[in-house]
């Protein structure tokens, strides 16, 4: 037979139609495989465990034939300890069976940290040392002294408190500071729509102290406490206006949008 005849023979067209419908078949089966492995279209919006403890989020996860992995713990006043205050993914998200939650928990007592050497360092210098180590600025007092801007004694609670001891972290440090002459201004710095760690961060850089924090009544949870911001402040930022060094600013707190867009 010829190849031309070939070309026109049952026996040729034939194989092709075998072949063709083969691969079709074999696509199908792929993608129908596929389709099972990956469950695909069956997914779910993720529970929301906060405020459960472990055991309840195990009976829950069972329940979704979830996965869950407890990955950090945080220690937060007012929480209950081992109870859940943050989840990956997001309750509300949308998720396959078999997906790991990662979870943070509350932990039963507060991280401890070795307290570092703030005195005989610059005033910027401590706060650096503080910030990386996870303490708060308490009060900053400032006392006559030959060294401007010196951090002369760090205390807790009115007491001075040595290098090496073991303090919670997050703890309120206070700061004796030496200034060469007394009754030191600074400006007020502008602090409205700005979250209140930054603020915090603001006002001891500014050589100021907190004064009042008060929340309005659009708080419902601690994410919001997170999320907040200032609307207000007393004594308002003015253009030249100054105050003494170690006066105290008062802060007024809210995550209402609206409230915040009429903030000046």
């Amino acid at each position: 037979m010829s190849f031309k005849s070939y070309l026109v023979s049952k026996d040729l067209w034939k194989n092709i139609l075998f072949a063709v419908a083969g691969t079709f078949v074999f696509l199908l089966l792929t993608m129908l495989v596929i389709r099972i492995y990956t469950n695909h279209g069956k997914s779910f919006a993720v529970p929301d465990f906060s405020g459960m403890n472990t055991e309840q989020v195990e009976e829950m996860v069972e329940l979704k034939e979830l996965q869950f992995e407890v990955i950090d713990s945080l220690y937060l006043n007012n929480t209950e300890p081992g109870s859940i205050v943050d989840q990956v993914p997001e309750a509300g998200s949308l998720v396959k069976e078999g997906r790991t939650i990662f979870l943070t928990i509350c932990a039963k007592n507060p991280e401890q940290i070795s307290m570092p050497k703030l005195t005989d360092i610059s005033y910027r210098q401590a706060l650096n040392i503080m910030q990386s180590s996870g303490l708060n600025v308490g009060q900053v007092t400032y006392i006559p002294s030959e060294f401007a801007n010196l951090v002369l004694e760090q205390q807790m609670d009115s007491v001075e408190i040595e290098e090496g001891t073991l303090v919670n972290k997050g703890s309120f440090i206070d700061l004796l500071v030496g200034e060469i002459s007394s009754g030191e201004k600074t400006f007020v710095p502008n602090l409205i729509r700005v979250k209140l760690e930054q603020a915090k961060q603001v006002i001891a850089e500014s050589k100021l102290n907190i004064g009042a924090i008060i929340y309005d009544d659009s708080f419902t949870n601690h994410e919001d406490s997170l999320a907040a911001r200032v609307w207000q402040q007393r004594p308002e930022a003015m253009e030249g206006q100054k105050i003494d060094q170690g006066s105290s600013i008062d802060l007024w707190l809210t995550v209402d949008k609206d409230r915040l867009k009429e903030a000046n």
